[in-house]
């Protein structure tokens, strides 16, 4: 680095190669109006790490980064967990970077479950490393592979990326692992409950270097542990919570709604124009209530857009796009999505379906009061649910308060509804309540005077034509 604290072209080779000359490193401000974060520094970051979080307001750690960043530094094995929205990204990402050999390619790779939990990833430290040429590879699926592979190409240092593609390009050769330096697993949990266990270990058995491998998440599961003892040595375990203490944050306050199955609909409208969020994020159990909900939103002149994994990418990318510059006020979304949202200015989220795992909702609620903010977190909770509302204030340590919503008056039950959508899974229909009110003697029923009149749907008729078993129906070909 030179005197006038640019960096010196000489000190890197990397920079004459012609696939750098996409990603050239911004030249270091040097004067004395930019005040470098020193808590920061005492961590041991360098000069450049320390001006481009200056750039972009970092003035002091949070607790993960304050106790990882130096363990990771000194090369250590870590297993690290902390609140959602703690900047888990920045405790892992800062020492990789600082640590790079910019003459080796494809030193660092990091895992993580979701497209979005990709980009955003990939972004973070694309703003760390404003002031040193480092090339990034994002890959994840959903896109042509054709861009990722002409990116590759180009040689990155940081591969980031989702399992299932990152094993693609395994396997056509093009991604090596043999030279990882740096293996980081982000959110390890969820990618453990949607699957992607066999994919990790694969992952992880093609790193054949020796390299630090770091798991970072808000939760710790058995599962994880296990995992740690086949990969790790003698790692580091930085818990900055543990079972006496809240896992979510405390900036969020969050309340329990009581309403039936069947009023939800009503209920989150009422909810949100009570509430009057900036930017809102909905949980549904599945697609399908994702997409009704943010419909029924949309028609009620609500702005709000559906985003799952049945989208395109480029219409998810379009989504999120929209969610971040505010022109969507409200984002529907499923779980497997969530840990892609990385919006600070979101203020509310509400749990439309309330998640079986209590673990899932730490997460849910984590997307709002980041990095020092204030949310609010509502979660419906119908009758014959209270054991799920149980198991999750045991797990944060911590009752949710109740919340009225102004005007709304429960419904009775429907008498006879056909439930369609997960989230009227528990509504405590029977058989007596769906069947069809019995007609007494006295009253005859109506006889259908028009249109086709079957004798009875649960007799076989005589005269009918047996079915080929095949059940395959031979008609005369028309000519």
């Amino acid at each position: 680095m030179r005197a006038d604290g640019t960096i010196d072209p000489s000190e890197d080779q990397s920079l004459d190669t012609p696939h750098n000359l996409s990603h050239i490193a911004v030249p270091i401000p040097h004067h004395t109006k930019i005040e470098l974060p020193q808590a920061f520094a005492a961590l041991g970051l360098e000069t450049s790490l320390l001006y481009a979080l200056a750039d972009i307001h970092f003035h002091t750690p949070s607790e993960i980064q304050e106790k990882l960043i130096p363990v990771a530094l000194a090369g250590t094995d870590v297993l690290g967990q902390a609140r959602t929205g703690t900047g888990k990204t920045a405790a892992f990402g800062l020492p990789i970077l600082q640590k790079l050999d910019l003459n080796v390619p494809f030193q660092a790779i990091v895992v993580v479950p979701t497209r979005e939990l990709a980009v955003q990833v990939e972004a973070e430290m694309v703003r760390f490393a404003k002031h040193k040429p480092v090339r990034f590879g994002l890959c994840y699926g959903g896109t042509k592979i054709s861009g990722q592979l002409k990116l590759l190409g180009r040689q990155p240092h940081v591969i980031v990326g989702t399992p299932g593609r990152i094993i693609d390009l395994m396997d056509r050769g093009v991604l090596p692992l043999n030279n990882m330096r740096f293996v980081v697993c982000d959110e390890v949990d969820r990618m453990f409950d949607i699957g992607f266990r066999d994919d990790i270990r694969k992952i992880l058995a093609g790193c054949t270097a020796p390299h630090q491998t770091m798991f970072v998440s808000a939760t710790i599961s058995d599962d994880i542990e296990r995992m740690v003892h086949r990969h790790m040595t003698n790692p580091t375990r930085i818990f900055t919570t543990n079972k006496e203490e809240q896992l979510t944050v405390a900036a969020a306050t969050q309340y329990v709604v009581a309403v039936n199955p069947w009023d939800k609909q009503r209920a989150i409208k009422m909810l949100l124009r009570q509430e009057k969020p900036t930017l809102a994020l909905i949980f549904c159990r599945t697609k399908r209530s994702v997409d009704k909900v943010a419909a029924g939103l949309s028609q009620d002149g609500i702005a709000a857009s559906p985003i799952h994994g049945d989208l395109m990418q480029n219409k998810r990318e379009r989504v999120m796009r929209g969610f971040k510059t505010g022109k969507i006020h409200v984002l529907v979304a499923t779980d497997l999505a969530s840990r892609g949202i990385d919006v600070h200015e979101i203020t509310h989220v509400v749990n439309y379906d309330i998640p079986e795992d209590p673990e899932v909702y730490v997460h849910r609620v984590g997307r709002t009061a980041r990095m020092g903010a204030t949310g609010k977190a509502f979660t419906f909770v119908a009758h014959g649910q209270g054991q799920l509302q149980t198991e999750i204030e045991k797990l944060i340590n911590q009752l949710l308060e109740e919340y009225k919503i102004e005007a709304f008056k429960p419904s009775p039950e429907p008498a006879r509804r056909h439930h369609e959508d997960g989230d009227d899974h528990g509504s405590g229909h029977n058989a007596e309540a769906a069947a069809p009110a019995a007609q007494t003697p006295t009253e005859p029923a109506k006889p259908i005077v028009e249109g086709y009149q079957p004798t009875g749907f649960g007799e076989v008729q005589p005269s009918a034509s047996v079915r080929p078993l095949t059940g395959k129906f031979y008609k005369k070909r028309r000519r």
